[in-house]
């Protein structure tokens, strides 16, 4: 009888191991279900983790722009308020390798020379704000409240922007910034 099995598979050249048991079928089902029960939140967390990703990659663009920003006013004179305000705010959009530019979600640009103790045009307080939708605005005060002394000049940034976090059935609106402050350096 044992060889019986050996017998009647050996023409067709066939091995009992190569036949699969009611067993191996079994298991090969169980490990498509598990699958098909998992692949969905496998890739639901790999979703999660490119928005996420793609999220703080803004972030990064924007806390880059607001410093570089910063920075480029502080060392630029100011020969006119206005063209200052405005060279600042068009390098701080550069600065912001595309987080900032036309078009993006919820865009908002702060940039303020900041001298309380300013007397003349070019050596006051002077604030520039530029809306998502292109829309300016200029004021007397500064983008926010620093902490620094009166008598110091300096240069404020505020970058802003939206950006959507989704997992596929889950999304939501992030809105990013970041504030940067620059001590006011060129020759006046």
């Amino acid at each position: 009888m044992g060889n019986e099995w050996a017998g009647n598979h050996a023409e067709a050249g066939t091995k009992p191991s190569d036949v699969p048991s009611n067993a191996s079928r079994a298991e090969c089902g169980a490990a498509l279900i598990e699958m098909a029960l998992a692949l969905p939140i496998l890739i639901m967390l790999l979703v999660g983790i490119v928005s996420a990703g793609i999220a703080y990659n803004h972030q990064l663009a924007l806390t880059h722009a607001a410093r570089e920003g910063g920075r480029y006013g502080a060392t630029l004179p100011v020969e006119s308020m206005t063209d200052w305000l405005d060279i600042v705010i068009a390098q701080t959009i550069d600065d912001g390798t595309g987080a900032l530019d036309d078009g993006v979600a919820g865009r908002y640009l702060c940039v303020a020379f900041v001298h309380p103790a300013g007397i003349s045009a070019n050596d006051s307080t002077a604030r520039r704000e530029l809306a998502a939708d292109g829309t300016e605005t200029d004021g007397s005060a500064p983008c926010f409240a620093d902490g620094r002394p009166n008598d110091e000049r300096r240069v404020q940034v505020i970058v802003e922007r939206e950006t959507d976090f989704s997992v596929v059935f889950f999304s939501s609106t992030l809105t990013l910034d970041e504030e940067a402050v620059s001590r006011f350096e060129a020759a006046q």
